[in-house]
């Protein structure tokens, strides 16, 4: 019966049988086991001892506590193990073995997904019945603890990718100094402080709201919610989406199932070749216009909100210029190829005609062009945002500065990041970021503490404009001035910089097409 079992699991998934066969030992197993019945015996007589309460609002103690430590646990020790695992594969040379093998790459990555977190996997499933019956005995609602479980499922799956294509980059790239534990340290805390209380934050105000869960957790605790605030509409595009279980549910699913199928895009594209971009050219635009879209309808106001559009317009104008600034960056650095694939696509590019297509569509390329297209797939949706809902409705100039001077700046860091890739260097990741970081901290460091402001030195606009940071309420003409003159200086080195690469890829091109002298 086992042997049947095996060689089926082994023909189904050749790599999830290599992790079991490696990680169930019967020393790990029986740690396992232990330390989950011992954590839920810990944890139970925490709160049986509590006798001042009656029976029934200690197993809600009880079921409301593992609700916060089940993802917590699986989602930190799962990515632990995963980013651990690539790069321990990585440094023995694994893992290019394992990228030999004829499978398909998302059946080798999903054996890995399943069968690295094991014994995560067995620690949580042995605490669910007991979850299962606190919530049930303590009148938890039935539907919440369906939708509960559900979540886990999809929200696991989408971290693990998560953490897969944090683990493929980071035993391909320099990400991070020092040991390999310190990579998957570095991913495992960024989950535990960040990402599960993002996914706690998104359920409790959107998916799990209209289960009841709110009302039923307000009867136990000592710290109550306030109803009247829970039952507050979150809006996407004028949408209410967190009133209606079908709605708050199908958004959130809908939501993950799109953001795991552009992870997964990237998942398979680096693994069968690390030394490639992160992400193809369409790729790009797919996952800009995806994320702006989903931030941008959360801005979106209707009649309704009249009081709430006037207190956030100014704020949500720079909450999105700085998501925006954020993103770009993300994707520039994704995007840019190296000097190998550069020097690639230069001995295959023989057609002038052709070279256009490439900027837009071709892995190889260099990526400012790309970054152009992604920098208007953004202004599709803030242009018309600034001018309808933010500042812009009221003063349109301003509106134009902002979009022209992030546009400029991050242009701009384009050309420059793409130039460092060009060249002749280790590490570029490590120096681009060092480069870009000092960039974009120093200057305004230095201004501020010399108190070059424009509130203080109208022309200093122009530098502020520049460095793009439009930071200023413009009251003054001499400061809209200014910051023209600040978007000109963007433009000129914009056009020198890019004018110097062409020189760079020129200069490139002909070292290629000299023959080799042998002597």
């Amino acid at each position: 019966m086992t042997f049947t079992f095996i060689n089926r699991l082994g023909n189904w998934n050749p790599q999830l049988l290599r992790e079991f066969r490696g990680r169930l030992k019967p020393r790990s197993i029986a740690a396992t086991i232990v330390l989950s019945f011992v954590g839920q015996t810990l944890l139970g007589l925490v709160f049986s001892q509590q006798d001042y309460k009656p029976v029934v609002e200690r197993w809600a103690g009880l079921a409301e506590a593992m609700i916060w430590i089940l993802p917590y646990a699986l989602f930190t020790a799962g990515s632990y193990y995963l980013v651990s695992d690539l790069n321990q594969e990585e440094k023995r040379g694994t893992l290019n073995f394992i990228r030999l093998s004829p499978r398909p790459s998302r059946e080798i990555l999903l054996g890995k997904m399943l069968g690295v977190p094991i014994l995560p996997y067995i620690a949580i499933g042995l605490a669910i019945p007991l979850h299962i019956v606190a919530g049930l005995n303590s009148g938890m609602p039935l539907f919440f603890l369906m939708s509960y479980y559900l979540m886990l499922a999809v929200g696991c799956f989408a971290l693990f990718s998560l953490a897969i294509l944090y683990g493929l980059l980071s035993s391909s790239r320099t990400l991070a100094v020092g040991q390999q534990s310190v990579v998957a340290v570095a991913f495992a805390g960024l989950t535990l402080f960040c990402l599960s209380p993002l996914y706690f934050a998104w359920n409790l105000t959107v998916t799990w709201r209209p289960l009841g869960f709110n009302e039923w957790s307000a009867q136990w605790d000592s710290y109550r919610y306030e109803v009247e605030d829970q039952r507050s509409a979150i809006q996407w595009f004028g949408q209410a989406i967190n009133q209606s279980a079908w709605l708050s549910h199908g958004f959130t699913l809908i939501v993950l199932i799109i953001a795991t199928a552009l992870i997964w895009l990237m998942l398979v594209r680096l693994f069968r070749n690390p030394n490639t971009t992160v992400m193809s050219k369409w790729q790009s635009y797919a996952i800009v216009a995806f994320l702006e879209a989903l931030v941008m309808g959360f801005f979106v106001v209707t009649s309704d909100q009249v009081n709430f559009a006037e207190s956030t317009a100014e704020a949500g104008t720079w909450l999105l210029y700085a998501f925006n600034f954020g993103l770009t960056i993300v994707i520039m650095l994704a995007l840019c190829p190296q000097r190998a694939s550069l020097l690639d696509w230069l001995r295959f590019q023989k057609h002038p005609q052709g070279i256009l297509r490439d900027l837009v569509w071709a892995d190889k390329s260099p990526a400012i062009v790309a970054i152009a297209i992604n920098l208007c797939i953004i202004h599709a949706l803030y242009v018309p945002w600034l001018l309808l809902v933010g500042i812009g409705k009221e003063t349109p100039t301003i509106a134009a500065i902002i979009v022209l001077s992030l546009t400029g700046v991050l242009m701009i860091y384009t050309a420059v990041v793409q130039q460092i890739f060009a060249l002749k260097i280790r590490n570029p990741y490590t120096w681009t970021m060092g480069g870009l970081g000092i960039w974009m901290l120093v200057p305004p460091i230095m201004l501020a503490i010399l108190r070059i402001l424009p509130d203080e030195m109208p022309a200093s606009m122009m530098i502020w404009t520049f460095l793009g940071y439009p930071f200023s309420d413009f009251a003054k003409p001499m400061l809209v001035s200014s910051a023209l003159v600040g978007l000109v200086a963007q433009l000129c080195v914009i056009v020198l910089l890019v004018w110097q690469f062409q020189n760079h890829l020129r200069n490139l091109s002909k070292a290629q097409a000299q023959p080799v002298v042998t002597g």
